[in-house]
């Protein structure tokens, strides 16, 4: 091994390190009582494991009420984007119509706006639905992604036409096409999407913080931020953790699931055609 390989690696493991680290203290932090989580220097493992936090964290303020808003507003997220993301991909990938490249140059171009420029033309038109302080309205500005769109397009345009054409000339329509061919070709990249818009649904802080008001319309997100607030005079910060560990374990066993899945998709996208 040479030594740049080497510095490469040493560069590598170091920022990994750098990324880790944070995650480590929390967790670490969850299961430590009042008096070690502040000691310096760090203690990392724990004189004992303090299981009260969990249970602190899940009973100071309706988790469980919370988590479901946000497992729903998730799902309906996930649905939306792959729903859409999947009919304008291969629209772009495989369909000759008017327009097509302009449109596709406005969709990228979308990619480089700053969400925040456009939350508040979204907040005047969901207020005209009636849809401020509701679920739906936390949901529906986010059932298409032109990121995922993107991936997507990229993907089918790999896949070779003569399979498709195949299936044409035995009468198969589109949307036969589209669902018994190319989307179980396309799982990888399908999987890999899922993760992203997972990640991206379930952390979503700024936007539920403008739309909801109401208690009950919480997600985990505003409910963590919540729970600080009501412990604002002193922060029980190991239960705080906890929570916030509770919170991060969904996103962790999904990528786990789904990371083979990934995998493949960056060395399906990085083959020759």
């Amino acid at each position: 091994m040479t030594i740049k390989k080497i510095s490469k690696y040493i560069i590598l493991y170091g920022i990994a390190i750098a990324m880790i680290l944070p995650f480590l203290w929390m967790i670490s932090t969850s299961f430590k009582s009042a008096n070690e989580i502040f000691t310096i220097p760090i203690k990392w493992i724990p004189s004992s494991f303090n299981f009260n936090n969990f249970s602190k964290a899940i009973s100071s303020f309706p988790f469980v009420r919370f988590f479901m808003n946000s497992v729903t507003v998730t799902i309906f997220i996930i649905i939306g984007q792959l729903v859409t993301s999947v009919m304008a991909a291969y629209a772009f990938a495989r369909m000759e119509f008017k327009g097509k490249n302009l449109l596709f140059v406005i969709l990228l171009a979308g990619l480089m706006l700053p969400a925040q420029t456009i939350m508040i033309p979204m907040i005047l038109i969901l207020k005209e639905l009636h849809l401020l302080n509701t679920l739906p309205g936390i949901i529906v500005p986010f059932t298409w992604s032109a990121l995922i769109v993107f991936l997507l397009r990229q993907f089918f345009m790999k896949i070779p036409k003569e399979i498709e054409e195949a299936a044409m000339i035995d009468g198969c329509s589109t949307f036969r096409i589209v669902t018994s061919i190319v989307l179980p070709i396309s799982k990888p990249i399908l999987s890999t999407s899922f993760i992203l818009i997972f990640i991206y649904a379930w952390n979503q802080y700024f936007w539920p913080l403008l739309i909801v008001n109401k208690e009950e319309l919480y997600t985990l997100q505003l409910g963590l931020a919540y729970f600080k607030e009501v412990n604002a005079i002193e922060t029980d910060w190991g239960a705080l953790m906890a929570g916030t560990t509770l919170t991060l374990l969904p996103v962790i066993i999904v990528f786990v699931i789904f990371q083979k899945k990934v995998i493949e998709s960056i060395a399906f996208s990085g083959g020759k055609e």
